[in-house]
């Protein structure tokens, strides 16, 4: 039984080898039957598309486009099959330059502004020449290109700092950071150029400063706008504060004719935090606390607020001793 099994898988093995030569000659043809007929059809006339970059140069003088044109073009192409797959193999292809200034574009009728079309079948003789003389251009996709132009201007914009400031303790940022220049000559299209109030510097943050600190910025701007400036100097005056105080006497405004008021106190301290170089200039300063009868109600309020006035920028966290006041009534005597 033995032998007999051993035949039996012999015989199995060279049916099976047999049957996998068939398929192997059979595939050969069968891709050389693929080959003859790929080849003779190359000899035919074809039609085929082909997306080919597009760049636009010449715009009208002054204007910009509002939106991008198409990048890239659906060109449809027909004629002999070896010189449509020649066009379909190329690697990177060299943009098809549209001259703006030489096409006849039209107006949208009833559109505001200055918006326009151009059927892209009229471009096809600007086009034919990329694609050689053995084969011609049968339609383009999209059909219609639809543009708009806008003005540009330019405007003076302040520059802004894009920044975080944080001091270490007892110091403080002292007045207004500097920015040099403070403004530049934006220009770009009108329709973005007229939303903005300012342009920005990068962002950038300074943690625990204590001292002043000057750094070069970049001014950010969208690819629509060229800047007469790229960068900023923005300077950060940090200084070591200290606390001041003064006793003030308070004024009393718009008080009636047939009346006298007395308050309690009738002197508050006022205290700041200044920097230490100004910590003479605090209490040299003329306060004006003053309570304003204007703005008080006698009859219901039992304490009548104080509020100051005039107080310089280099004043931080301003606050009075008492905030607000008694007071007595008395008529005045005939």
């Amino acid at each position: 039984m033995k032998g007999v099994s051993g035949i039996s898988e012999l015989f199995g093995k060279k049916g099976v080898g047999r049957i996998n030569g068939d398929l192997i000659v059979f595939a050969f043809f069968l891709f050389l039957s693929f080959l003859f007929w790929y080849l003779n059809s190359l000899g035919k006339v074809t039609e085929s598309e082909i997306k080919y970059p597009v760049r636009y140069i010449n715009l009208p003088k002054g204007r910009v486009l509002l939106d991008d044109l198409p990048s890239k073009l659906d060109i449809y192409v027909k004629g002999p099959g070896y010189s449509v797959l020649k066009l379909k193999l190329e690697g990177d292809r060299v943009p098809v330059v549209l001259d703006i200034s030489s096409i006849s574009y039209r107006r949208v009728t009833g559109s505001k502004g200055m918006k326009y079309y151009v059927k892209t079948a009229s471009l096809a003789p600007i086009l034919s020449g990329t694609f050689g003389p053995e084969c011609a251009i049968t339609s383009i996709k999209p059909d219609t290109l639809f543009f708009a132009f806008d003005k540009i201007i330019s405007r003076n914009l302040p520059v802004v700092p894009d920044i975080a400031i944080s001091t270490e303790r007892q110091y403080f940022v002292r007045g207004s950071i500097v920015v040099d220049p403070d403004s530049v000559k934006v220009t770009g299209p009108s329709h973005l150029l007229d939303t903005m109030n300012f342009i920005s510097t990068e962002y950038r943050k300074f943690n625990g400063l204590n001292r002043t600190v000057k750094r070069t910025l970049d001014i950010l701007a969208p690819k629509q706008f060229t800047l007469s400036g790229k960068r900023a100097t923005v300077t950060i005056l940090v200084e070591q504060f200290t606390e001041a105080e003064a006793n003030v006497q308070v004024k009393i405004l718009n008080q009636p004719g047939s009346m006298e008021l007395r308050i309690f106190p009738d002197r508050v301290k006022v205290t700041g935090l200044v920097a230490v170089s100004d910590y003479q200039k605090f209490r040299d300063m003329p306060f004006d606390v003053v309570l304003d009868l204007a703005k008080a109600d006698l009859v219901s309020d039992k304490r009548i607020p104080l509020e100051v006035r005039n107080v310089p920028s280099f004043i931080n966290s301003l606050r009075l001793s008492p905030p607000d006041v008694d007071f007595l009534i008395e008529k005045k005597a005939r």
